[in-house]
């Protein structure tokens, strides 16, 4: 439902923006010069004809409506094909620097458009495979034009520009013809072919998302190539442009630094919990710790003996009826980091306890919640309990069993080993 209602607004965006540039409007019947024209720089591609590609795109590029006949993807796609990187290393950063902006594209969807998109394929969205994949085949696809291209015959900026756009690819994405054609669904009953010679869209969106992976160590370089450039050629075009890409870039790595580190701000704050302890004496607890702030309640019930001996004196046998019942402890988050929590306590209700807590983190959620702002862990704890309590005795004689039963204060060791759940 919700890709429905993105295609949805995207494609009212689409006609929104064919509006807004009626008055440049192309009427595809008018057009039969330059289809054959494209036709023709099809053909001059696949024999390698650079003279008649370079004489097919003057024509192409002079039309009275800039990009109707061949738009700046296609001119990038073409030169890239036949390895003219000193054209295509700058128009592509002018596509980049242009991200977010609504231009036109070509107004024929023919055999050279599904040759360029076919070839060079980091433009071109494709259903047959899943989306991870298509995306990671796009990079490498433009990725390897780049990487030649920053070894090319050409002037050293543009082989420094190359460099840092092999690595600056992954920021952007890439809109081609077929996705807004596509946007009218596939019977393409919403979009007439007026519409489809006609179309304003986003060519490319820029995006830096600190919710998703960031390879931060690997950015370092692409970064430091970014600042020598507007060092190297301060009056570039492009100096400006990268010089604010890099202040981007940089901002969201400390997003994405805090967003991944959020357990920081969830120190000694607040959540709900779930543990479960064994310990000696075939002790067992189970408690629901709730914390506010620094301040630890927690509810628990415990259940096994104050003591597994028993003994005989003067011919009398002791049996112990041991611990059984509900307590609530209260405890001070004294120390917290990434790993570790300490907490020392104190408590009652049948019985009186003190003791100290400590717990070992040994998995947590990678980030928070995006709606509530949530998070969880898991952590193996450690458990000392000095539990002061009334034991009850049973006496029964050997030889007549007469039974007699006494109470008496006792104070006594817990030591409880267990797991436990957490709700930041």
């Amino acid at each position: 439902m919700f890709c429905i209602q993105i295609r949805n607004i995207l494609f009212a965006v689409l006609c929104v923006c064919a509006f807004v540039f009626a008055q440049d409007k192309v009427n595809p019947a008018e057009m039969q010069g330059e289809l054959q024209t494209r036709a023709d720089l099809l053909q001059a591609l696949k024999t390698g004809d650079m003279a008649k590609v370079d004489s097919a795109l003057l024509v192409l590029s002079n039309e009275k409506i800039p990009e109707s006949a061949i738009d700046s993807l296609e001119i990038l796609q073409v030169n890239l094909i036949r390895g003219r990187y000193d054209l295509a290393v700058p128009q592509l950063a002018n596509i980049f620097m242009k991200a977010g902006q609504k231009v036109r594209f070509s107004f024929a969807n023919d055999s050279l458009f599904e040759y360029l998109r076919n070839e060079t394929r980091f433009a071109a969205e494709y259903n047959d495979r899943p989306g991870d994949l298509d995306q990671r085949e796009r990079l490498l696809k433009l990725k390897k034009y780049l990487t030649d291209a920053a070894q090319a015959n050409m002037k050293q900026e543009y082989r420094d520009l190359a460099s840092i756009l092999v690595d600056l690819n992954p920021y952007y994405h890439f809109f081609d013809k077929e996705f807004w054609i596509n946007l009218g669904g596939p019977s393409k009953r919403t979009l007439g072919m007026d519409s489809m010679a006609n179309i304003v869209a986003n060519r490319v969106e820029s995006w830096v998302d600190f919710h998703q992976e960031m390879d931060t160590v690997a950015a370092k370089p692409m970064l430091e190539r970014m600042r020598a450039f507007c060092a190297n050629y301060p009056e570039s075009e492009y100096s400006a442009w990268l010089g604010e890409k890099l202040g981007d870039i940089e901002s969201s790595q400390e997003a994405y630094k805090r967003f991944r580190n959020y357990y920081i701000d969830k120190f000694y704050t607040g959540g709900l919990g779930f543990e479960a302890f064994i310990g000696n004496s075939w002790t067992y607890v189970i408690g629901v710790p709730i914390q506010f702030s620094w301040l630890i309640i927690t509810p628990s019930y415990i259940g096994g003996k104050s003591s597994s001996s028993y003994r005989l004196d003067d011919g009398s046998m002791i049996s112990d009826e041991g611990l059984d019942g509900f307590f609530v402890t209260v405890g001070f988050d004294v120390y917290e980091n990434k790993w570790l929590k300490f907490q020392p306590f104190v408590g009652g209700i049948k019985f009186y306890t003190t003791g100290l807590q400590a717990e070992f983190r040994f998995w947590m959620s990678k980030t928070v919640g995006s709606e509530f702002h949530d998070a969880a862990y898991l952590s193996l704890k450690f458990r000392y309990m000095g539990i002061y309590h009334t034991a009850k005795t049973v006496t029964a004689s050997e030889e007549d069993f007469e039974k007699g039963t006494s109470e008496e204060k006792e104070w006594c060791n817990k030591f409880l080993l267990g797991i436990g759940i957490h709700f930041w």
